[in-house]
């Protein structure tokens, strides 16, 4: 019962760093009240000066503007935002191509986290952290716009008392695949009047992209490589106690497969626990990805230097019929790739790509 519990703990933890890797911060469950929560079809603010002390130049040609937000609605931007909250990493991951980091004066916390994203650095020219369960907080440096992700948000309470206080809020939808990855960037771009910026985001993206497609489409569909990944739990002792989430068809990670020449197997419901005998007796993975990060004690996230959860997949014995097993197939992709939702998404396929198939990249 304890490996038990200690299984479910972790994996609330891990599902809450998904979702928040992913843009779903935290619900605004203390700013909710008795107010309306109906979000305005249009949403519109007057201008607003630029921070003080920046040196970026206003744009005027490209303003007003109307964005559609993640429900398809239009949001007004009246002038080229100089004062930006953004409580979600993909978002801005996305925005530090973007805009001068002095457009930036609040960001989540857990962009200073550097195992799971690479721009944790970049966070640091930006004073402020910010939660959507904190209104208030985010009112108090009165931003022109606030960029929420949808998840944070689902009731639109939380938009509608940051957009009574007058700020513009775009709440936009986690991407899951590089449609969307795209889609978003343009929106953005869009938003903050940075549209050919946005294009050179999507052409780097996209170039390296074409390089992996390039190099595995020589493969037939039929030799290309089944792959899972594996985000197990395993105690002190090493001992396995199952799959604690699956990823499947809809997931980032089923993308990121499919764009480096795999087919994922997992067939099972998104993040529901999936047991190893389904792993070991149905799906036979040929390659294994296992987390880049584990968690202490106090579910504290660390690189997995030493590669102590791909070891322990290795040394199961449960485990070992897997042809990923046998033919010590089991990797781990850099954490801040492979679990972003913005253009890096596609440095992670490229990652697997060369993992599965490294006769195609000499």
């Amino acid at each position: 019962m304890k490996r038990q519990s200690q299984m479910l703990s972790l994996l609330a933890v891990i599902l809450m760093a998904l979702l928040v890797l992913s843009g779903c911060g935290s619900v605004a469950t203390t700013t909710t009240s008795s107010t309306p929560s109906t979000v305005p079809t249009t949403v519109t603010s007057s201008p607003t000066t630029a921070p003080t002390g920046t040196t970026a130049t206003i744009r005027t040609d490209r303003f007003p503007v109307a964005i559609q937000n993640g429900a398809g609605q239009d949001v007004v931007i009246q002038s080229e935002p100089m004062a930006i909250v953004c409580t979600n990493v993909w978002a801005a991951e996305i925005l530090f191509e973007l805009v001068d980091t002095d457009r930036l004066v609040g960001l989540s916390m857990w962009n200073d986290e550097p195992t799971m994203t690479v721009t944790a650095e970049k966070a640091k020219s930006v004073k402020t952290r910010v939660s959507t369960q904190q209104a208030e907080g985010i009112i108090s440096l009165m931003p022109y716009l606030v960029i929420i992700d949808s998840f944070s948000d689902p009731d639109g309470a939380l938009t509608k008392i940051l957009t009574d206080a007058g700020a513009v809020v775009l709440a936009m939808n986690s991407p899951t695949d590089f449609t969307m990855i795209t889609d978003a960037i343009r929106t953005l771009a869009k938003a903050v009047g940075a549209i050919e910026q946005g294009e050179q985001i999507i052409s780097e993206m996209n170039r390296t992209l074409d390089g992996v497609s390039e190099a595995v489409d020589r493969i037939k569909d039929e030799d290309r490589l089944k792959t899972l990944f594996y985000e197990a739990y395993y105690d002190q002792s090493g001992t396995n106690a199952g799959m604690l989430a699956a990823y499947g068809k809809g997931s980032t990670f089923d993308a990121i497969a499919e764009a480096a020449g795999l087919v994922n197997v997992c067939n099972a419901p998104n993040y529901s626990a999936v047991s190893k005998e389904k792993i070991v007796g149905e799906w036979q993975p040929d390659i294994l990805i296992v987390p880049g990060i584990v968690y202490n004690e106090q579910y504290e996230p660390s690189l997995d230097l030493d590669k102590s959860l791909v070891e322990a997949v290795l040394r199961d014995p449960l485990m070992e019929t897997l042809p990923a097993v046998q033919n010590r197939r089991v990797f781990a992709l850099t954490e801040a790739y492979r679990g972003s939702t913005s253009q890096y998404m596609a440095k992670a396929v490229e990652e697997l790509a060369k993992a599965a198939y490294p006769q195609l990249f000499p």
